[in-house]
């Protein structure tokens, strides 16, 4: 196990670096003389060294107040306006600045970083579902946070804290128009990069409340809690907009 887990680190830190290089080139435009180069498949790669040696999970909780995210509100949906993820919070303004958010499985922290921008601090942790289901595995991004608990490389269990709900540093802060709520995102794909939050096309990303009610385990039959709150009802609540 100690060897699994030192591994893991080293490798965690190869792919922060890589992951980091991917996104950064890919916002690069490439010299019309450049010589092309061999692409890195993450996903492949992903699959074939990492993936093995991640815990199975088919039991998920939320990541604000778990396990059924009981006063827990969705101030803006999944693809509404191409929003690729979803909005969380717990009080309007910045009332849920500080606010817990915890992993909803057992899983592998691939990236724990502060991005100095409108993502603020970010993680991403690695989810695989047992043999048979789909998908195979899932990349979960936590977005905007105040603060964050764990580091790349580490193993979490379902349900444990792993930072609090935050505003970028104060970019979506009441101040500013906005307020504290955790952005959060489910990828079928790995290593897609931080991304913008908002596209008209949904390819590799997944609604969150949705997978969430879909991979219940043993609380399949206990609905979630979270309440969806109407545009009507959404002034003074933190969003991306």
């Amino acid at each position: 196990m100690a060897f699994r887990v030192s591994s893991l680190l080293i490798l965690a830190a190869w792919i922060g670096l890589l992951w980091f290089g991917l996104d950064f080139a890919g916002r690069q435009k490439q010299p019309p003389t450049a010589i092309p180069t061999a692409q890195v498949d993450w996903s492949e790669f992903f699959a074939a060294n990492v993936l093995p040696s991640l815990p199975a999970t088919d039991e998920f909780v939320t990541p604000l107040r778990p396990p059924d995210g009981d006063g827990a509100v969705v101030s803006l949906p999944f693809m509404e306006a191409g929003h690729l993820g979803e909005d969380w919070t717990t009080a309007k303004g910045d009332a849920a600045l500080g606010e817990p958010v915890y992993s909803v499985g057992d899983g592998w922290v691939s990236v724990a970083q502060d991005f100095q921008n409108a993502w603020g601090k970010v993680i991403f942790i690695c989810y695989r579902l047992p043999e048979g289901r789909w998908p195979p595995f899932v990349e979960v991004m936590y977005a905007q946070l105040n603060s964050m608990d764990v580091q790349a490389g580490q193993f979490v269990k379902r349900g444990q804290r792993i930072g609090t709900v935050g505003n970028a540093g104060g970019i979506y802060s009441v101040a500013n128009g906005a307020g504290a709520h955790l952005h959060w995102e489910v990828r079928q794909t790995v290593g897609l990069g931080l991304g913008f939050g908002f596209n008209t096309k949904r390819d590799g990303w997944l609604e969150p409340s949705q997978f969430l009610a879909a991979h219940r385990g043993d609380r399949a039959k206990e609905p979630l809690q979270v309440k969806v709150l109407e545009k009507k009802d959404r002034e003074g609540w933190g969003t991306d907009y």
